[in-house]
């Protein structure tokens, strides 16, 4: 299985150091929090090569794909995000396509590798940007989300 996630940097939110900083930047740092949990959580399949994470980074654009490729068969694109809050409460449209005869293949894989072109395999949670060189700002406020578990509950919003 492989799951591409877009970089920190990549994120519509993300605030470069020369810029003023605001909350809404700590955005990026605590998707990439998750994303540190969710690859120590699953840190054997990753070993075993039975999971492949990667992080898409391409120059100053911005990173905004969802949607599914299920074993050459299936294809989910879709406008919401791919987690169970979204499905709850979003009203975006998607399309499953199912494609038994594999007429869409070359064009998905096609897709797939224009995708892959700019993104860098994450081998282990300890290759991303470790949370002590975060800006002070976002560690300060991960720092409080943490403590009171708050982060939890904003994961289940965003």
């Amino acid at each position: 299985m492989t799951i591409v996630v877009g970089d920190k940097t990549a994120n519509d939110f993300y605030i470069p150091a020369n810029e003023p900083f605001t909350t809404i930047g700590a955005l990026p740092y605590l998707y990439e929090a998750n994303l540190r949990r969710f690859c120590k959580q699953h840190q054997g399949a990753v070993d075993r090569g039975l999971l492949d994470l990667r992080l898409w980074r391409h120059e100053n654009h911005t990173y905004h794909l969802k949607g599914l490729l299920v074993d050459d068969d299936y294809a989910l694109i879709t406008g919401s995000n791919l987690n169970p809050r979204a499905w709850r409460l979003d009203l975006e449209n998607g399309l499953l396509i199912h494609d038994p005869q594999g007429s869409l293949v070359g064009q998905q894989r096609a897709e797939l590798e224009r995708i892959l072109l700019h993104c860098r395999r994450l081998d282990h949670h300890r290759s991303l940007e470790p949370i002590a060189s975060y800006p002070e700002p976002v560690q300060r406020i991960l720092k409080r989300l943490a403590r009171t578990r708050a982060d939890r509950l904003l994961n289940q919003v965003l």
